[in-house]
């Protein structure tokens, strides 16, 4: 048996006795593991198991490091298969996105922690990197927020660790010492020697991310027949006929709805420009797009001065058969002679905090994928849903969102053949009050009165607003008895992004333009950890649709063109860089700026082929740094440059720098034989076996490849040194 243990160490490698580099890489592994079972990827059972036994078999592992190992690979092939058995009966039951996640990531755990049972050597701990590297990236992809960077950080720190302790060799594999040399290492090789190692794991954590998303379940992007919508224990709304309910709405003074901090009182019956307060910053929904988008919840179109409503309050009920069905929403009646181009958008919700039951999505809606088997649809788009938005809702929704160039919109005409607009249709999205005063209709003929074409006067009414309003949270309430918006665009100038828009819908209806306003969400902001985009209470918002005879309910947003209130630093930047590229653009030559035109294009073009082949583009480079590597072992094999020999090469260049001395050196032309020949006439019978040492044990080296074992190589340098000290 000693013999067959000593033969499986030969051909594999030495068992790994470092105790402490076992104890970073099992460290390692048990963080990414807990960065997998916090995203809530796996059962208890199979957490608790998973981060037990990983330690337990990393000190087996240790401890029957140089025993045969042929009964545990059996009984961990064994397991490994019970492993893809449960995996693939789990995923075959899986209906949806969500529940396909989990059996995916128990398969990652169990073959990390069945691995952790069989890492006798230094190579095998270092695939356990590698595979807890895989769990992170998983990790990150099923994180919802900022939190992961709780387990990134000490990963990377344990990681940098098993770095450094690997780039030590063992003690074992180190010779005796036989010289000291002192060399000096070029500046110019430290970087490049950094940038290696650095190179290296950057192709491992693109590949491994490359692996992790090409395993992972993903929602498709243009068709949806089983998206990820979930609910759990879900609050009915009593007696749903459709309504909007918001049960973090209370009414304050004079009925005037108050602010709070998950309460907008944009989502209800109506929306007050005379409220006022701050809503909070937390997470309440993240999204799922290939986009930012505006998350639109609902419509008004009538204003009396303080308040907006909707003039219909009539719903219809979708309802779906299948489960697997989406709920499809029906075209609005102001689109029937719509013939405008339009891209498919698929945007997932996960809802973080209490919402009103209001399905939020970009314009226009056209399929629903929802927990419920009925959503209720008014005639202005708008969905809502028989439950309350809680925590832990998930649905999907499938939008048509109009591509809507200004020129594409000069040009758009009713569809041939298509009805009319219904005049009473028209007459709701041009309504005012009666009591708003003339001095709003005459600043509405001023801004637009120069404009020939409706894109053009909505754009003028934008471009006012922009440059003559400011955004402010700070405005004190409305003196009684006003009109907002009259307030707002003679007296104010600052307020809410409901004021702003309000004055627009106010602006264009005195032009004579339909249009009316939505509230909803703003896009939030992307983590960069999730690719989600979390949306926040702080991000409820209004905004405008105006009605394009041909082209349909187009949106704008002229909040996000108005710069808050107030100049500070922070705006300096802009305006100064703007200057500064200005400048530059005049003084530059036309030749220089094609010249930097065509660099940017082409590398735009390079970028783009880059992202569009990316497989072929890992592989490029995984390949480069595998013959880069290969060449920088074969620049460094024994012998192969002067100064830097070891072993029985060190020994031979003994040999030749004692004979040297005597007057005999080696000529360039002569090999290690000729040179034997050469010098036997003028060695004695003992130095002559010594230099016949010396030259074979260099010719084994030098053939093989591989350095001599330490055995021979101390031999070789003992026989060199008696040469050389003449005995």
């Amino acid at each position: 048996m000693s013999a067959f243990v000593e033969r499986m160490r030969r051909q594999h490698g030495e068992p790994e006795d470092s105790v402490a580099l076992r104890v970073v890489v099992a460290l390692l592994v048990e963080v990414s593991l807990l960065a997998v079972v916090v995203q809530g990827a796996v059962d208890a059972v199979t957490a608790t198991l998973a981060l037990v036994l990983a330690p337990v078999g990393y000190v087996f592992s240790h401890v029957r490091r140089r025993s045969p190992s042929s009964a545990t690979k059996v009984a961990l092939v064994v397991a490994l298969l019970l492993a893809l058995g449960a995996f693939i009966q789990a995923a075959s039951l899986a209906r949806s996105f969500d529940e396909a996640r989990r059996p995916l990531a128990a398969l990652f755990l169990w073959v990390q922690v069945l691995h952790a049972f069989d890492v006798p050597r230094r190579r095998d701990l270092g695939f356990s990197v590698v595979s807890s590297l895989i769990l992170m990236a998983e990790a990150g992809v099923l994180s919802f927020g900022t939190g992961f960077a709780t387990f990134l950080v000490p990963w990377l720190g344990l990681a940098g660790a098993w770095l450094f302790m690997t780039l030590e060799p063992p003690r074992r594999a180190l010779a005796s010492v036989v010289e000291v040399r002192r060399v000096r290492v070029s500046s110019r090789t430290r970087p490049l020697a950094t940038a290696t190692t650095v190179g290296g794991w950057v192709v491992v954590v693109l590949v491994s991310v490359g692996v992790v998303f090409a395993l992972l379940p993903r929602l498709p992007g243009t068709n949806v027949s089983l998206p990820p919508f979930s609910v759990r224990d879900p609050t009915g709304v009593a007696g749903f006929r459709g309504q909007v309910v918001n049960p973090q709405l209370s009414a304050g003074l004079d009925g005037v709805p108050a602010f709070t901090e998950l309460a907008y009182p944009g989502f209800g019956s109506s929306l007050d420009l005379r409220a006022r307060g701050r809503l909070s910053d937390r997470v309440v929904m993240q999204v799922r797009s290939p986009q930012a988008m505006l998350w639109r919840g609902q419509a008004f179109d009538t204003y009396d001065g303080a308040r907006w409503t909707a003039s219909d309050d009539d719903t219809a009920e979708l309802r779906r058969v299948f489960e697997e069905e989406g709920l499809p929403v029906p075209e609005p009646p102001e689109g029937a002679g719509v013939q405008l181009d339009s891209r498919r958008v698929v945007s997932t919700v996960f809802v973080r905090a209490p919402m009103p039951n209001v399905v939020l999505a970009p314009y226009r809606p056209v399929e629903v994928f929802f927990p419920t088997t009925t959503v209720s649809v008014d005639r202005y788009t708008s969905v809502r849903a028989p439950i309350l938005l809680e925590e832990g809702v998930i649905y999907s929704v499938v939008s048509e969102v109009p591509v809507a160039a200004p020129e594409i919109l000069r040009l758009a005409s009713p569809r041939p053949g298509a009805d009319p607009p219904d005049p009473d249709d028209l007459a709701r999205y041009t309504q005012l009050p009666p009591s708003l005063p003339e001095r709003v209709t005459a600043l509405a003929e001023r801004i637009t009165g120069g404009e020939s074409t409706q894109v053009d006067r909505v754009e003028a009414v934008e471009s006012w607003l922009r440059a003559n309003t400011r955004y402010n949270l700070e405005i004190p309430a409305d003196p009684p008895g006003v009109d907002a918006v009259d307030h707002f665009l003679f007296e104010r100038r600052e307020g809410y992004c409901e004021q702003i828009a309000s004055s627009m819908v106010v602006l264009l209806r005195a032009a004579g333009i339909p249009s009316r306003l939505v509230t909803g969400y703003g896009p939030g902001s992307r983590n960069a950890l999730t690719g989600y985009f979390d949306v926040r209470g702080s991000d409820a918002h209004a905004w405008v649709e105006v009605l394009y005879p041909g082209a349909g309910w187009i949106s704008y947003d002229p909040t996000f063109g108005v710069p808050p209130v107030g100049v500070g630093p922070r705006f300096l930047a802009p305006q100064l860089l703007g200057a500064v590229g200005r400048f530059v653009s005049s003084a530059v030559p036309e030749p220089v700026k094609d010249a930097v035109r065509a660099a940017g294009s082409a590398l735009v073009a390079a970028v783009r082929w880059v992202v569009a082949a990316w497989p072929a583009v890992v592989l490029a480079i995984v390949g480069a740094a595998l013959a880069w590597r290969l060449v920088r072992r074969r620049l460094r094999a024994p012998g192969r440059r002067r100064g830097t020999e070891v072993g029985a090469a060190l020994a031979f260049a003994e040999l030749d720098r004692a004979m040297a001395e005597r007057g005999h050196a080696r000529r360039d032309h002569q090999t290690p034989e000729e040179f034997l020949r050469a010098l036997r006439p003028y060695l004695g019978a003992e130095e002559r076996a010594d230099a016949e040492l010396v030259v074979r044990l260099f010719e084994l080296e030098r053939f093989s490849g591989r350095p001599r074992p330490d055995e021979d190589a101390g031999r070789a340098l003992a026989a060199a040194g008696r040469i050389r000290e003449g005995r």
